[in-house]
């Protein structure tokens, strides 16, 4: 269950904490107090997008905290194993403690049982945690796609849904793929003829990596050769060809020095560098005069250098504007001529994989109606049976959808990921009368019964364990208000459920009633939340019939309301 929520600086809430019975939970409150940010509050909690305009003016961020006291058995199975994988563990003999925090420029982190998490993980958490249906569900199940998520959640064929829509999905691009291989021959062999053109001439040009530098670090000898020949020669003369050269001086300091250093050890360490220095020396100038050797070179090696200098520039122009970039260029050319010829050489094992991928659609297409014409009857009387509990005894549902698969090309056309065919409610409200299409249902009433009793429906299957209902008694009035109470009562036996209500006649079966109010305080505005004893609940379900200000007559009746929803006696004013 859900045991607690802290919610900290979301829009007008400052601070607010609320600690969930089991059973039905009731928010009421006045119209633009602030119920809609705990169902706000619920949502974040189950991963969805946030805004900076929900973090309270003035404030860092907002922060959600909830506990959930984790339970066991099969609803509980997914909860557990989502748990143990993002944070590696269960926590022990504690709650799971899941935070969403949202800063003012509305970037989220999350933390599941302490540990950072990802928005994906907590979305994939709270889609087993808490399940939210609001005032727009009656505009949703008029959709076909909502109608038949709805067949599918109750008819446990989810699964077989969503293997058709990966299949659609797969057939979709295999078509895709042939109809571009067909319908684009033409562009296929003209951009093929270009990048044969391209890569035959950057293989012309035959640039290896490096080349560019060497190349040019050759050519800045050759423009100035007779110089270098110059500092060469004169280099060699004074270290090596000199009379005496400077290593035969410094050969002749060194056995001064080492002679020296027989009798002074202090000088041993100038000797052995005296001794490296002649060493290097030689190496000096064995380097010069093999530098020196090299400058002979043909004298047309410099107008031949500056030839490949030339074109080396201009294909770097063209595809370049680097070595680098040159050589990757060459290597993806090559790599778009091989899936070319690739594709273009095996239309038939597109067509093939064409006709695969069909066969499978077909199949899982197949698979689904079966299951749907199964789970449909089941599925259509206890809408009815749920129906009856809310006034309509004798309005009657049935399911309409293409029992027959058309062609699978035609299937490819029609379908969509929710089905081969669109699924539709259709209602009978009045004896005698035509079914007609959910979404033609004239009566707001009558459809918000409707949407009722298919989540009541929905809640019997579903494993989700806290269910939130956003007013969506919100077109039902008080002479229902009592069927209604009781159905979500029924709903509360195996979940826990907060509902925000107008109705005293829903509020009165509350197992807790939380209230919602507005205040301002040292010029600010605050929504607050409380929790309501016994005689507060009787206010304020006075208040919901009457108004503020409720008599102590309408108060007595709101003490009737609660007993005949308790299923007790109604007590009167009197003696009281």
């Amino acid at each position: 269950m859900l045991h607690s929520l802290h919610v900290r600086d979301l829009a007008l809430i400052g601070t607010a904490e609320l600690r969930f019975d089991r059973g039905l939970n009731v928010l009421s409150g006045a119209t633009g107090g602030g119920k809609s940010l705990v169902v706000t509050a619920m949502k974040l909690l189950r991963g969805e997008k946030a805004s900076a305009e929900l973090v309270r003016h003035g404030a860092a961020e907002l922060r959600i905290d909830a506990e959930f006291h984790l339970g066991e058995g099969p609803r509980w199975e997914p909860v557990l194993a989502r748990v143990r994988e993002v944070c590696g563990g269960l926590p022990q003999d504690a709650p799971l403690v899941v935070t969403r925090i949202v800063d003012a420029r509305g970037r989220s982190s999350v933390r599941i049982d302490g540990r950072p998490a990802t928005l994906r993980d907590l979305r994939e958490l709270g889609e087993h945690l808490i399940e939210i249906h609001g005032q727009g569900d009656s505009r949703a199940l008029m959709r076909p796609e909502t109608q038949a998520e709805a067949l599918d959640a109750f008819g446990g064929t989810v699964a077989l849904r969503l293997a058709f829509g990966a299949a659609l999905a797969r057939a979709r691009a295999a078509r895709q793929r042939l109809d571009d291989a067909a319908g684009n021959a033409r562009e296929r062999l003209a951009r093929a003829e270009f990048l044969r053109f391209q890569l035959a001439e950057m293989e012309d040009i035959g640039l290896e990596a490096g080349e560019l530098e060497a190349c040019e670090a050759e050519h800045q000898v050759l423009a100035h050769l007779d110089r270098m020949r110059e500092l060469l020669t004169t280099t060699l003369d004074a270290i090596g060809d000199a009379e005496p050269s400077a290593s035969e001086l410094v050969a002749r300091a060194e056995r001064a020095l080492v002679e020296a250093s027989a009798i002074d050890r202090r000088l041993t360490e100038a000797a052995e560098q005296l001794a490296e220095a002649r060493v290097q020396l030689d190496e000096a100038a064995r380097t010069v005069q093999s530098r020196l050797a090299d400058l002979d070179l043909d004298p047309a090696r410099l107008g031949a250098l500056e030839d490949r200098l030339a074109t080396l520039r201009r294909a770097l122009a063209r595809f370049g504007p680097t070595e680098a970039e040159f050589l990757a260029r060459r290597q993806a050319v090559v790599a778009e001529l091989a899936t070319h010829d690739a594709e273009s050489s095996s239309p038939e094992a597109l067509e093939a994989e064409l006709r695969g991928a069909l066969d499978e659609l077909a199949g899982a297409a197949r698979k689904l109606l079966r299951a749907r014409r199964k789970a449909a009857p089941a599925f259509v009387a206890n809408i009815e049976r749920e129906l009856a509990d809310l006034g309509m005894a004798d309005t009657k549902v049935e399911v309409r959808f293409d029992d027959e698969l058309p062609p699978p090309a035609v299937l490819l056309e029609r379908a969509s990921p929710f089905g081969p065919s669109p699924l539709d409610l259709a209602v009978r409200v009045n004896p005698g009368e035509p079914f007609t299409s959910m979404r033609d249902t004239a009566s707001g009433g009558e459809t918000a019964r409707i949407v009722l009793a298919i989540k009541k429906c929905l809640a019997d299957q579903d494993r989700v364990p806290f269910v939130v209902f956003d007013e969506i008694d919100a077109e039902i009035g008080g002479r229902l208000g009592l069927q209604v109470g009781r159905k979500l009562r029924d709903v509360a036996r195996d979940h826990q459920v907060l509902i925000v209500t107008h109705l005293p006649q829903v509020a009165a079966f509350a197992d807790a009633h939380w209230k919602v109010d507005k205040l301002v305080k040292d010029g600010r505005t605050y929504t607050t939340v409380a929790r309501l004893d016994a005689p507060a609940v009787e206010r304020e379900l006075a208040a919901m019939s009457v108004g503020e200000g409720a008599d102590p007559s309408a108060v007595a009746e709101a003490r009737r309301l609660v007993a005949r929803a308790r299923g007790g006696e109604a007590k009167t004013a009197q003696g009281e």
